[in-house]
């Protein structure tokens, strides 16, 4: 049997049919980890308790008593995320010795669902970057080829996603750190409406564009680890209340309408990766989707806009740090972080003025289709160690072009979900996102739950199947 090729629901079934057993899957995982991960440095640190709580799921099954509905289910947290029974270093040296005393929220309530979480994994310092190249834990590795970056923040994630060093990983987004490192690693993230999942726990980066979601290899299982985590908390002041759903009850959309903002969203798009997204809407046309050409005129103020209000949310964060240690900072977070300084009190005005007429804008496309579809990212994963690249004779910056397609849904809080839809002509994986109005997670679900099925993908990296 190979469970690092399964999804969680293929699991769970076996698992039920006592056809493997929780602590023989957590073994598994385990020398997975210990094989690949020095290549790959998904994890900053692994669980010595994963095998002795995957023993006592064997024995609640044993004995004929009800688990839960992610039982046995080795899961991979970022390192961001505070656990009481692992360190928790936010990618950074400033906390590296602090020991959390309580878990994060949605630590908690993995941990009630019955999940094994097997590992911390490694991400780009404090969350403040899109590559993963981590100065104090080592830079992570794409999985489909170990000279490219494999996105970020939530990079560790990604690879132990796609190298099947974890059955699901949790990620956070502020900017795309879910979708980013989904799309280049080739599976399934999901970033929730915001307030829709609870951050109490989680160390800020910018505290009104943090999100927290599943990293996963299918759609049904993104629902699954959805409605596990779903839910208000009065530990977290974003918190939103909002009726419970059953999110892994999804079914696929029958003829969704879907909205494709070409002037934007292709625009500075490399080529090769326009060419699979168009393909694949072509594909998803051709099977019942209905395409209809939509307009985002403010879009293109986005970048800007959203990077006033990082700026200074992070700086506000880290400021303390900053002016005690900064030379514990990687060079590119401490620069980034300095940059701060230049942000006037106008420009964060205005920026918070153009989020409410921008989410205006989205509402009313959103009132026409069901969800807007664009690419996920309009690169593939670029060199370890790149800074710039060319798009169409144009130089843009690594870092901040990957983001491009995925801010404009942290500025608006709505819920986004990154799929597989091909390979580009470098071999490396391209993503499909899908974008839903305000609690539509239903919608969107469903949506991608029907593209997954017409746009089958194998989300385990050749190399590591």
């Amino acid at each position: 049997m190979n469970p690092h090729l399964w999804t969680i629901h293929e699991f769970r079934q076996h698992l039920l049919a006592r056809e493997i057993s929780a602590e023989e899957t957590v073994r598994h995982f385990l020398h997975r980890i210990r094989q690949h991960d020095p290549q790959l440095h998904a994890y900053i640190h692994v669980s010595d308790a994963a095998v002795a709580q995957a023993r006592q799921i064997d024995e609640r099954l044993a004995q004929g008593l009800p688990v839960g509905p992610l039982a046995g289910v080795p899961v991979a947290v970022k390192d961001l995320i505070d656990t009481v029974d692992m360190p928790t270093t936010y990618g950074g040296v400033h906390l590296a010795d602090r020991r959390p005393t309580r878990n994060a929220t949605v630590i908690d309530r993995l941990r009630d669902a019955g999940a094994i979480l097997i590992g911390k994994t490694n991400l780009h310092e404090y969350a403040y970057g899109t590559t993963n190249e981590n100065p104090h834990y080592g830079r992570a590795r794409n999985p489909w080829n170990r000279a490219k970056i494999p996105g970020g923040s939530s990079g560790g994630s990604g690879v132990a996603i796609a190298a099947g060093l974890a059955l699901a990983a949790l990620g956070t987004d502020t900017g795309g750190s879910i979708r980013i490192p989904a799309a280049l690693c080739g599976h399934v993230g999901l970033k929730p409406t915001f307030g829709l999942v609870s951050k109490a726990g989680v160390f800020p980066l910018a505290e009104s564009l943090d999100h927290v979601g599943p990293m996963v290899k299918s759609v049904r299982d993104a629902a699954l680890v959805l409605s596990v985590l779903a839910g208000p908390d009065p530990n977290d002041a974003t918190s939103v209340r909002v009726p419970p759903r059953a999110y892994d009850s999804v079914i696929p959309h029958a003829r969704p309408r879907v909205g494709v903002p070409r002037s934007f969203f292709f625009d500075k798009c490399h080529a090769g990766v326009a060419q699979v997204v168009q393909a694949a809407l072509r594909t998803l046309q051709e099977n019942g989707f209905d395409l209809v050409e939509v307009d985002l005129p403010s879009a293109h103020q986005v970048p800007d806009m959203q990077n006033a209000i990082i700026s200074s949310e992070a700086l506000f964060v880290h400021e303390p740090m900053l002016k005690a240690h900064p030379e514990q900072y990687g060079e590119d977070v401490r620069q980034r972080l300095e940059a701060g300084y230049e942000i006037r009190g106008h420009q964060v005005v205005a920026a918070m003025r153009f989020r409410q007429r921008f989410a205006a804008e989205v509402r009313e496309v959103l009132e026409e289709v069901d969800v807007i579809a664009t690419p996920t990212t309009p690169i593939t994963a670029t060199d370890v160690g790149q800074q710039k690249a060319h798009i169409r004779a144009q130089e843009v910056l690594v870092r901040a072009h990957l983001t491009r397609y995925t801010n404009p849904w942290n500025l608006t809080g709505l819920p986004a979900i990154t799929l597989p839809c091909g390979q580009a002509a470098d071999g490396l994986p391209v993503g499909l996102q899908f974008v839903g109005p305000r609690f539509g997670e239903m919608k969107v679900l469903g949506v991608a739950l029907a593209a997954e099925a017409i746009l089958p993908w194998n989300p385990v990296a050749p190399d590591y199947r």
